[in-house]
């Protein structure tokens, strides 16, 4: 019994050592720079498979035996430590961010962030000082040359004109080819509001409005990242066939170290010109080498073959050859150039500020920007007043709640572009150097150009003709999270999108073309509603793998509403409807709804294997019942080869993934595409006027000219994937490559029907678009100190689009232009052929000469060039010493045309640049078609040669779109912390930023991106557009 009581006395004490050996070690996880707690953190015992992950509180509890030396702590985008244990049972971290891996981190679809290494297809991210160093007033053009596979084109140099975006090439054949924005996961519109009578031939004739995404403000964004893919948009469904551009603002932070609110403050002066090429300075107003002064007879017109006086063409003598009877008669003309007189100096004002701050409970972060933006034409602004905040607040241990809000007015003063004698440019691109039209207007106030009644002079119009806009949007969301378990959270994410667009053209009295005026005023609403519920869960099956996934639900709607009111025969300066003399109105209304349903899930093992698999059925308002649901799946894998291979920690070759996607995803068709609409009555019999209805007090309506199909069917996007990371040196550089083959089917198109149905034309599915390409972005440090770095980005994209089907007895499908020439989709040559007379030639290509020596036109219109690039690319180098940063963006586009629809008018009257070699022989190279021998006869380059024989071929006005810009330059400089650690000031930074100041090119007006069709499909159409500017831009940014 003693011996068995010792015994046990022996156990217990042994037992009793054991228990008192293991411990649990608690602590916190902050972060080093605002002193929040960080959730999601990993906590590990070195040398063991024990840990846990601190909780939503930034908190975690770990039991650890005697023998636990330290602890491994670390979390994606922050920099891993290793903490001794030693006596303290409590033991808080603080971790500091790092740098290259904040980097790795991207916002996915739903706005969740993952590592890039978990993800199976390619995306790419934009920092904020990125966008903000681009000094644009429109945020879609700060991604130019920044991301491979975007292109961006700017429709010209007017204030708050639109841009386009498209992400790996044309998706659609006439549907909307943009990606879908979204800011704070919550769906934004971008879409552009062209013009009063929102179609193309509008466009064509007035130019077009600035996108909607021109209402952001760049000083609230803290990244952009392109989901280029459809395996990383396939989650959005039939809205991210396009891809999709994902915005997340910037949040207010918690800084223990801080007692007051941070401020920030930022201003800049931008000071633009135009590039203004293309034209001959040399020869003077008249004809055929004679002398015209342009003025009525009988107050000082003068022609010096006796004939007619006034005169818009510059085919008179050369500036240093004017005649002694001239001079003797009226003088040595003034020489000017009309275009430089009549562009000034554009100037933008920029100013923001914002206060942020936080506590335990809660974040904030308010601000307050303006733009002011004066352009460079007389009359035409752009101002831009928004106000925002963001608010967060943790409510309890498992509740969460974010909500933004903003606020702005845009309010844009344009000018009417195009092919229209309202529009100033029309007047402008002949313009001579011989006269003063500003002298006209401002002394005598002329409205025509030379006293001749064809043309407007172009100060008259800027000062008599209008295009304001005001738009008032307001974009709020909220987002609320309720943690359920430790590794199960609800979600709900509700938003609004809406704005008021008022519009209107105000055309004086007394203008050409429409002698006693005319105005429109336009109403336009348009709102957007989304909600997302979701149920996330991110599981930890064990040590090597896990398991996480979510779905949800989301219901969007949009309303599209438009008042119209015109009216002609107005007073005077007087823009009032109730002053006009006659008067319509119309009414347009729109609404779609889409209801979805999707999911995910991803599989993680050892973390460098990740399997990746979403689905999609959406349910579409604008689709017949039995077609109206659609199914979206994806599946993507990433595999980390170097981890497994054992070069994870290789100082050569550290990093090597590869990714595999294949995808679904879609597109819907515009609201009443499947049932039967009518028109408000406008019949004409051929032989009188139209008869607009109402008409003696009695209204009508007729069909709908298209015949609409109830059996639509949604477009189908299928897409495929590879792709290859790689790192080297450390980090020190990095290879991202892809290779895509997208196929859009089923396309949503106009077919031709017969005449004696009744119908133009009715909807169907058909066509089909195969996109492949390849994509390279390279990031590299050559060189970095303590003091010094150089950073290198390169992009590269290389896009190849066919055609392979339009539909039965439907060869091409128009985009844009005149009957000649016109850019097309053409089933034998592609999307964004150009279209027109060309010059006639053999088998062989030469060109066939008739026995004049004048180069014959072809009977039949053909392909002359094709507005699509070749290939696209971005080259950023940033060298940074102590305070000192320098940064260079060149942007590249090769291959591609341009149609330039101005040099038909420049030519023919004499302005154009070529016009100077007038008067000279010229050989054309080719063989004479009366016998196939080589043409040796030169003719004459007269003003009869360039008005009547160069003009008659469209082949002449095709040029090439390719250019290498020097996009961005910034120098910045921020002062040193010795010198204000005394002042209340943070930091105190200066900049000199230049955008566009050189061009290679050689298109002959200098800037190529203009285009008089904005966003719409039908690019590479240069035409009376306001040109491209260049300018520099001067900034201060404070904090304290």
């Amino acid at each position: 019994m003693k011996k068995l009581l010792q015994s046990l006395l022996i156990l217990m004490f042994i037992a009793g050592s054991a228990i008192a050996q293991e411990r649990t070690i608690t602590g916190t996880v902050t972060g080093k720079d605002d002193g929040l707690p960080i959730p999601g953190v990993s906590v590990k015992i070195v040398g063991t498979q024990n840990g846990t992950s601190t909780d939503g509180s930034g908190k975690f509890a770990l039991k650890a035996d005697a023998s636990a030396a330290s602890l491994e702590v670390s979390s994606i985008g922050y920099v891993k430590q290793t903490v001794t244990i030693g006596s303290s049972n409590v033991i808080n971290v603080v971790l500091a961010t790092d740098a290259q891996q904040l980097g790795e981190v991207v916002v996915t679809a739903l706005g969740v962030s993952k590592d890039k290494r978990t993800l199976g297809y390619s995306a790419q991210a934009v920092k904020a000082e990125d966008i903000l160093n681009s000094r644009e007033s429109n945020v879609v053009n700060a991604l130019a040359g920044k991301v491979a596979g975007v292109q961006i084109n700017n429709s010209g140099g007017q204030a708050g004109s639109s841009s386009r975006i498209t992400i790996r090439g044309t998706t659609s054949l006439i549907g909307d080819n943009q990606p879908l924005f979204i800011i704070d996961g919550i769906p934004m519109d971008n879409s552009t509001n062209r013009g009063i009578t929102e179609n193309d031939e509008s466009t064509l004739f007035s130019g077009n409005g600035g996108n909607r995404g021109i209402d952001l403000d760049p000083n609230t964004i803290e990244t952009m990242t392109v989901l280029k893919g459809a395996a990383a948009s396939a989650l959005y469904g039939s809205r991210g066939a396009m891809g999709v551009i994902m915005i997340t603002t910037k949040r207010g932070k918690k800084d223990a170290n801080r007692k007051y609110p941070r401020v920030s403050f930022s201003s800049s002066l931008a000071l633009d010109n135009a590039y203004t090429k293309g034209y001959q300075n040399s020869y003077l107003l008249g004809t055929n080498g004679l002398y015209k002064n342009g003025l009525p007879p009988g107050l000082g017109g003068y022609a010096e073959d006796g004939g007619a006086t006034q005169i818009s063409q510059s085919w008179g003598p050369h500036k240093d050859s004017v005649s002694q009877a001239v001079i003797n008669a009226v003088g040595m003309p003034v020489i000017r150039d009309p275009r430089k007189d009549f562009y000034r100096t554009g100037k933008v004002w920029n100013n923001s500020v914002s206060i942020s701050g936080g506590g335990d409970i809660s974040t904030y972060i308010l601000t307050y920007s303006n733009l002011d933006q004066q352009g460079i034409v007389d009359n035409n602004t752009f101002k831009r007043n928004s106000v925002s905040g963001n608010f967060t607040s943790q409510l309890g241990k498992d509740f969460k709640s974010s909500t933004s809000v903003s606020y702005t007015n845009s309010q844009n003063q344009r000018m009417p572009e195009g092919n229209s004698k309202r529009s100033y440019l029309y007047s402008l691109n002949f313009a001579p150097i011989s006269f003063d039209a500003k002298g006209q207007y401002e002394q005598f106030g002329n409205r025509s150009w030379t006293n001749e009644n064809g043309f407007n002079n172009p100060y008259w119009l800027i000062n008599n003709i209008a295009m304001p806009s005001t738009v008032d949007r307001f974009i709020v969301s909220n987002e609320s999270t309720l943690d359920i378990l430790s590794w199960l959270k609800l979600t709900n994410r509700v938003g609004l999108d809406t704005y008021t667009d008022q519009q209107a053209e105000h055309v004086n009295f007394g203008t050409i073309s429409v002698p006693r005026g005319r105005m429109y005023d336009a109403l336009i609403k348009q709102t957007q509603i989304n909600n997302d519920l979701i149920l996330s869960a991110n599981y930890k099956i064990n040590d090597d793998m896990n398991i996480s996934g979510l779905i949800g639900n989301n219901i969007n709607q949009r309303k599209y509403a438009r008042r119209t009111v015109r009216g002609s025969d107005i007073i005077p300066g007087y823009y009032d409807i109730n002053g006009a003399s006659t008067t319509e109105a119309l009414q347009q209304d729109e609404k779609r709804r889409i209801i979805g349903v999707y999911g995910s899930a991803t599989f993680e093992y050892k973390s460098f294997l990740y399997l990746n698999a979403t689905a999609r059925n959406d349910w579409s308002s604008t689709l017949p019942v039995d077609n109206n649901s659609f199914f979206y799946p994806s599946v993507s894998a990433g595999f980390v080869f170097t981890d497994v291979i054992g070069l994870k920690e290789n100082p050569y070759f550290s990093y090597g993934k590869l990714r595999l996607s294949l995808a679904q995803s879609g597109n819907d068709a515009d609201p009443y595409s499947i049932y039967q609409t009518y028109l408000r009555a406008n019949p004409n019999d051929g032989q009188r006027g139209n008869i607009v209805f109402p008409f003696n007090g009695v209204n009508a309506f007729e069909k709908n000219a298209r015949l609409f199909n109830e059996g639509l069917k949604p477009e189908k996007v299928t897409e495929k994937e590879i792709g290859l990371e790689l790192k080297f040196f450390r980090n020190r550089l990095g290879i991202d490559a892809a290779y895509y083959d997208k196929v859009s089917k089923n396309q949503i198109l106009p077919q031709e029907v017969s005449g004696a149905s009744g119908y133009v034309d009715r909807v169907i599915n058909a066509g089909k678009i195969r996109n492949k390409g390849f994509e390279l972005t390279v990031n590299a440090s050559p060189f970095r100190t303590e003091d010094f770095s150089w950073d290198i980005q390169l992009n590269f994209a290389q896009n190849r689009y066919k055609l392979e089907s339009i539909a039965e007895g439907v060869d091409n499908i128009f985009l844009a232009g005149f009957e000649s020439p016109q850019i097309r989709a053409d089933k034998d040559y592609g999307y964004g052929v150009i279209w027109g007379t060309r010059y006639a030639r053999n088998s062989g290509g030469q060109l066939l000469i008739d026995d004049d020596g004048y180069p014959i036109v072809a009977d039949d219109l053909g392909p002359i060039g094709n507005v699509t690039p070749k290939w696209t690319g971005g080259f950023r180098n940033t060298f940074s010493y102590k305070g000192f940063s320098l940064s260079t963006l060149f942007d590249v586009r090769h291959g591609g045309d341009i149609l330039n629809f101005d040099l038909y008018y420049s030519t023919f009257y004499g302005t154009a640049k070529v016009t100077e070699q007038r008067n000279t022989m010229k050989l054309w190279q080719g063989i004479r078609e009366s016998d196939g021998a080589p043409n040796t006869t030169k003719i004459l380059q007269d003003q009869e040669y360039f008005q009547s024989i160069y003009t008659l071929a469209d082949e002449n006005l095709v040029e090439k779109g390719g250019f290498l810009k020097l996009r961005e330059v910034t120098l910045s400089y921020n002062l040193p912390q010795k010198l204000i650690a005394k002042t209340p000031f943070e930091s105190i930074g200066f900049s000199v930023t230049g955008r566009n100041l050189w061009i290679k090119s050689d298109f002959s007006y200098g800037d190529p991106e203009g285009s008089l069709l904005g966003n719409g499909n039908a690019q590479g159409f240069y035409h009376a557009v306001t040109p491209g500017t260049k300018g520099v831009t001067f900034g201060l940014n404070v904090k304290f």
